[in-house]
């Protein structure tokens, strides 16, 4: 690998080595090695090649949204309907997953079906600020970011920092009441319930389209 004279030569090596990692799951090591070959030097037949290959590694990285990218780039995503549609579910652009899927089913009615209704069920992307809205009522922001559990517990320890409040104010006991209340409610309100739910918008959004591009590709594969 490292003698060789001619360009191609080296880029041949390097392309076995890669694949002999992606053979062995080490996708990284593949894609580390598939960096070192100089593309500017390929025939555009290699390079599409050599761009679907990064594609599939980085898929199986769990980067979706490079793969989408090599993809595209490499000119042969319509080669590839089922990989194309599931990168693309990945990235949530999904009237156009939607539409690579239908090309991938063909003309089998059964699949087409059950097509249709996978993308009837795509989960809505959850948002930060109907996620705020809702964490002053707990335990409806709980519910919304899919943890019913720690809501009615959330319910519960914010009712009992009211109330804390509440029994010292009507006791006279300002400082116990409204001190002691409001670190109660800092610690039982803004961080337990409004801070965690604004802070796992993003992963629960993230953990929805994973398993809906994970559906997708069970139908479409399998």
């Amino acid at each position: 690998m490292f003698d060789a004279d001619e360009p191609s030569l080296l880029h041949k090596a390097l392309l076995a080595k890669a694949e002999c990692y992606a053979e062995a799951s080490c996708y990284e090591d593949a894609l580390r090695t598939l960096d070192r070959i100089r593309l500017y030097l390929l025939s555009p037949e290699d390079l599409s090649e050599v761009l679907l290959f990064k594609a599939r590694c980085c898929k199986e990285t769990g980067d979706a949204g490079t793969a989408l990218g090599y993809l595209e780039e490499s000119g042969l995503a319509g080669e590839y309907p089922s990989l194309y549609s599931v990168l693309l579910a990945s990235s949530w652009r999904l009237s156009e997953s939607k539409e690579w899927a239908l090309r991938s089913a063909g003309d089998d009615p059964a699949l087409r079906d059950e097509v249709v209704k996978l993308f009837k069920k795509a989960p809505a992307l959850k948002k930060e600020g109907t996620a705020a809205v809702l964490s002053f009522i707990p335990p409806a922001g709980q519910i919304y970011m899919k943890e019913p559990g720690r809501g009615i517990a959330s319910m519960f320890l914010n009712a009992g920092a009211a109330a804390f409040t509440a029994a010292g104010i009507l006791d006279h006991s300002w400082i116990t009441g409204i001190l002691g209340g409001g670190i109660l409610l800092n610690e039982t309100f803004f961080k337990a319930n409004l801070s965690r739910n604004l802070s796992r918008v993003e992963e629960v959004n993230r953990q929805s389209v994973k398993e809906f591009a994970d559906s997708l590709e069970a139908l479409l594969c399998d």
